[in-house]
């Protein structure tokens, strides 16, 4: 009579699961009939060996997905973190540069504003000065015309355009009556943007575009900007008129 096989316990343990099971089956039940066991023997465990390793593969790429899903978990709430601070940084950049713009705007608008009152100041001045009856001359110092008012645009004869940014002493103060040199050191107009002195001279002459003179009665007298002397101001009359 056949006699049932001993089958090992690890070849249960290398077939496992289901395939062990099927083998176990298969044992008690092969009483008379060896050739069962054998010829189901092989296949059972490739087949419970293939099993195996198919659910040990899946078991490593569920933990493989799960450890790829955490590290891409990870990745997004680090990405969402930095976007969030670059947000956050330009939103307050953006506060920052329109507080500056409006300071700007401010300044800019004060500015207009302030410039527009110094035109207007400008424009009344300076009909003020040609509303005098009185020649005035503004002088930087280097004795250089800065202003000069209407009523001493007549008496000389020049246009202002001509005289301003020339040396007011070349044009109109050059020569004494009797027709000789007028150095401009012994000038009186010269000495005040010079020594910082109010000069008067009268019996003086002036001299015209045209060649001619007539005589002047001035007052020269200095400009001072923080302690510095920066010029004079000439106010003269033609003393024919006054005559």
């Amino acid at each position: 009579m056949w006699e049932k096989p001993n089958i090992p316990l690890g070849l249960l343990t290398l077939s496992g699961g289901l395939a062990g099971v099927i083998l176990l089956i298969a044992w008690r039940s092969s009483a008379g009939a060896p050739n069962l066991l054998l010829i189901l023997l092989p296949p059972i465990i490739v087949f419970g060996g293939g099993l195996a390793g198919i659910l040990l593969l899946r078991d490593n790429l569920r933990q493989s997905i799960s450890r790829l899903n955490q590290e891409l978990d990870e990745e997004r709430r680090l990405r969402l973190e930095v976007q969030s601070q670059c947000e956050e940084t330009i939103a307050k950049r953006i506060f920052e540069l329109q507080v500056a713009n409006g300071a700007l705007n401010r300044e800019i608008a004060e500015r207009i504003q302030a410039e527009g009152e110094v035109r207007e100041l400008q424009k009344q001045l300076k009909l003020i000065l040609d509303s005098a009856g009185e020649g005035i001359l503004g002088l930087d110092n280097k004795g250089r015309v800065v202003f000069i008012n209407r009523a001493a645009a007549l008496m000389l004869g020049w246009e202002p355009e001509e005289l301003i940014g020339n040396t007011h002493h070349q044009l109109i103060h050059h020569h004494h009556a009797d027709g000789t040199p007028h150095p401009e050191e012994e000038c009186p107009i010269y000495m005040a943007y010079r020594d910082g002195l109010v000069h008067f001279r009268t019996g003086d002459v002036f001299w015209c575009k045209n060649g001619t003179s007539f005589p002047v009665e001035y007052v020269s007298t200095p400009i001072r900007d923080r302690g510095m002397l920066t010029g004079a101001v000439v106010v003269f009359r033609d003393m024919n008129t006054f005559l």
